[in-house]
């Protein structure tokens, strides 16, 4: 015998709860891939690994590693910013320390854990994902 369950948007609505800044909190582990072009129109292939910290109030820190084709570039954003809707999708800016600022689209998902981002800046196709980073609590003994 088959069952059928139907369940109405405004019940998954509800489910979910609201974002707000705070939703985007402490750090993310971060892989993106994609291409660019070069000064000559050639595809140039991308991949980044990093980790980004978020306060909770809209600012952010990153630090990754770029691979540009194979030539590998250590990068840092000591500042940066972020803004989230309700629905939890959001935009962020990472400005590094010589002025260069990275713009992204997000959508955070998994209550918070994990988040899809895309480059908005013209000319760069990189999307990826993002996880929150577990937070490790060490435990020290103490002998009498």
């Amino acid at each position: 015998m088959l069952a059928a369950v139907v369940v109405s948007a405004a019940g998954l609505a509800q489910a979910q709860s609201a974002c707000t800044s705070n939703s985007l909190n402490g750090g993310y582990a971060y892989l993106l891939t994609g291409f660019t072009y070069d000064q000559y129109g050639q595809q140039v292939d991308l991949a980044v690994s990093g980790r980004m910290v978020a306060d909770g109030a809209g600012n952010l820190t990153a630090g990754d590693t770029l691979s540009y084709d194979g030539t590998i570039i250590k990068r840092s954003y000591p500042s940066g910013t972020y803004t989230m809707a309700s629905d939890c999708t959001g935009s962020l800016t990472l400005t590094s320390s010589n002025g260069n600022k990275a713009n992204f689209d997000f959508v955070l998902h998994s209550d918070g854990k994990e988040m899809n981002l895309i480059e908005t800046d013209a000319g760069v196709i990189l999307s990826g994902t993002a996880k929150r980073q577990v937070q490790v609590v060490q435990v020290v003994a103490s002998t009498p």
